[in-house]
């Protein structure tokens, strides 16, 4: 489909911040003055629309992302509310991976905090344009201006500053493009907004203010530039032009201040929305599927949907699709490139949050919800004729910690093997399966609240009773030398002796990029064969069965041995060579490393050093400051159990934490 026929109206957006920054809150006044809901719902009393799971509700977080869609400033604006929190991450890179553009919340007091950079660094990746709200601007302690100082120091991006925090009138914001100060009526919730010309103080702040933004725009575009050297008037219109081509590349992030709890500046973001952030017909992340869709020659009118989540609601299974291109309705068949073959679309849906409302079609440029897909996945690319591309998948984190669990009976065990094999579909960080040593049923995931959130859910939804145990770190394996080894066969299987002699070398290499397995033989059947023998023997090493990572393995040689050579011969020579191989290569024990980011009061900064230092953790950085300090460490995954719990208790409740996934390394 040529750009043209894509609706230029539509706005893909996703909302992202640290945990606690208030995007639910946010995206709750989006809402409610665009008229999508009537009644302001809120987080911390469990009522928050798009918090609607019941473990969130309980916890008062975001737990899963979810959808809505607005207009405003005539725009459609289809909205992804994410978690903050790092263990749940992955619906955070799906909901990007489908937007088009990105609004980024940070907390006008705590600033830039360690998932705000991971987010913010997931949104470069997929080539986001994203404007900034600076939320909590009405708390003490709150500064505006160091948040944006610190946009431009951290994230190496130029902040353009569009309202600004009023001197004079409390809980006003002075808007910079219209020289305007903006007071939101606290008696209907926020919803009038009452406009007039800004007040003494206010009005010197404010012209300084848009000199600044004048100077730093005229940076990126020559029209503003002759403007402001020939000392001319610059109005509205053309500050507003320049600021959307300077946000659609990249080069600079419009920024706007309030309190969406107050109900304070929440409508000038919402006009920034529409006014500065992409449509699919301008989007990097369309273009780019667009760009795969002509090498691939894909017909023009062919539809093309990417699958970015799925839910299952009791035995229905319900898939979220971002069309790219032509359209889609109910009754349709689509071809699945990933399965090679196709299945039936028997519903088409608009999403609100977990409300659905079915529509005959969707067009490109929508994010819309199907039924009828028994067998899609995350990731998988849906066509309306037969198609080998397969569009790039998510990136998924690999879980980190494990629990077994023990149920009371084997149709107890059954009955949540069946519950977790859903769960894993829903969520690509999950994973469960069966120890063959023990038969216990182990659960694999991101952190302590991601198990917590799982296994809560899963005796809610089973209904059955289990047990399960502390947490366990997954450790994997790697090699610290090279070595070379062979392994022949010789065994007789059925009325056939499988013969073959392999030889094959080991090395490390470089920590975190995953393993290798190439050849220079000539390729061949029994090549392929060995490859991927040398590939599953990869799976469990030699020091406590745990995956093996980092390792660059060669096929040396293929040869008879004894006369003989099979393509069964080949496999079990391959693995008999790997065994040996990584055996002599010096095995070493690899653990998960967490980054640390504490925040706390400047009084408890030594007893969070002296915690830290006694869990064997790498401290990076120390930030102290009379309104609120920090560290920033690393430290080993396995001494953090208890962590919480311990920080509460040598500060009082008073300091805060937020553990990311660094890297696995040598265990010291």
């Amino acid at each position: 489909m040529k750009k043209h026929d894509i609706d230029s109206s539509i706005r893909n957006i996703g909302i992202i911040a640290h945990i606690d920054a208030g995007k639910t809150t946010l995206t709750e006044r989006l809402l409610f003055y665009a008229h999508k809901i009537h009644k302001l719902g809120e987080v911390h009393d469990g009522n928050a629309t798009m918090d609607y799971l019941e473990e969130e509700q309980k916890r008062g977080i975001t737990i899963t992302s979810a959808c809505t869609s607005i207009h405003w400033e005539g725009s459609q604006v289809n909205i992804i509310d994410t978690p903050g929190h790092v263990d749940f991450n992955v619906e955070v890179e799906r909901a990007l991976r489908v937007c088009d553009g990105a609004v980024v919340v940070f907390c006008g007091v705590n600033g830039i905090e360690s998932q705000s950079e991971t987010v913010w660094r997931q949104a470069s990746k997929y080539g986001l344009p994203r404007l900034v709200f600076i939320n909590k601007t009405d708390r003490p302690g709150a500064d505006f201006w160091r948040v944006t100082r610190d946009i431009q120091a951290r994230l190496g991006v130029r902040p353009l500053p569009v309202t600004v925090p009023s001197v004079s009138i409390e809980g006003g914001v002075l808007h910079l493009l219209r020289c305007k100060t903006l007071v939101f009526d606290p008696a209907d919730q926020g919803s009038t907004v009452l406009e007039s010309d800004p007040e003494a103080a206010d009005r010197e702040m404010l012209a300084i203010r848009r000199r600044e933004l004048i100077e730093t725009v005229a940076d990126f575009d020559d029209l503003i530039m002759e403007r402001y050297l020939a000392d001319e008037s610059i109005g509205e219109a053309e500050l507003r032009a320049a600021l959307r081509k300077a946000t659609l590349t990249g080069q600079a992030v419009p920024v706007y201040c309030g309190s969406a709890l107050k109900n304070i500046g929440v409508q000038p973001l919402m006009n920034g929305i529409a006014h500065f952030l992409p449509s699919p017909v301008e989007s990097h992340s369309h273009a780019h599927v667009l760009r795969r869709m002509e090498s691939e020659k894909v017909r023009e009118d062919q539809f093309v949907g990417f699958v970015f989540k799925v839910l299952f609601e009791g035995a229905h299974k319900k898939i979220f699709v971002r069309v790219y291109n032509g359209h889609i309705g109910e009754n349709s068949a689509v071809y699945n490139s990933r399965l090679e073959r196709f299945e039936k679309i028997h519903k088409v849906y608009t999403v609100h949050a977990n409300r659905h409302e079915p529509i005959p079609e969707a067009r490109a440029g929508e994010i819309i919800l199907a039924t009828g897909l028994k067998e899609c996945i995350t990731g998988d690319t849906l066509f309306s004729g037969k198609q080998s591309l397969r569009l790039e998948n998510i990136d998924i984190i690999q879980p980190v910690l494990n629990v077994a669990l023990v149920p009371g009976s084997a149709s107890d065990t059954d009955k949540l093997q069946a519950l977790l094999q859903r769960y894993c579909i829903e969520d690509p960080t999950l994973q469960s399966f069966t120890d063959e040593d023990t038969d216990q049923l182990i659960v694999a995931g991101l952190g302590e609240l991601h198990l917590e959130v799982v296994l809560e859910r899963l005796r809610r939804e089973s209904g059955v009773s289990f047990r399960y145990g502390n947490p366990q770190v997954i450790f994997r394996e790697t090699i610290a030398a090279e070595a070379e080894a062979e392994g022949s066969c010789r065994k007789l299987i059925g009325d056939q002796t499988h013969r073959a002699l392999v030889r094959v070398s080991v090395r490390p290499a470089k920590r975190g990029l995953g393993n290798r397995c190439v050849t220079a033989l000539p390729a061949t059947v029994q090549t392929d064969i060995a490859l991927r023998a040398m590939e599953d023997a990869l799976q469990a090493g030699m020091l406590q069965g745990c995956l093996v990572a980092d390792v660059e393995a060669f096929l040396l040689e293929i040869a008879p041995f004894e006369d003989g050579l099979t393509d069964l011969g080949v496999r079990m020579a391959a693995l008999e060579a790997m065994k040996e191989a990584l055996s002599k290569a010096s095995p070493v024990l690899l653990e998960p490393i967490m980054s640390v980011e504490l925040r706390m009061p400047q009084d408890y900064v030594g007893d969070c050093v002296n915690l830290l230092g006694a869990k064997n953790a790498r401290i990076l950085d120390v930030r102290t400051s009379d309104i609120e300090s920090g560290i920033t460490a690393m430290a080993p995954m396995r001494q953090l159990f208890g962590f919480s719990t311990e920080l509460r208790s040598r500060t009082k409740g008073k300091a805060f934490y937020s553990l990311v996934f660094s890297r696995y390394d040598v265990v010291g």
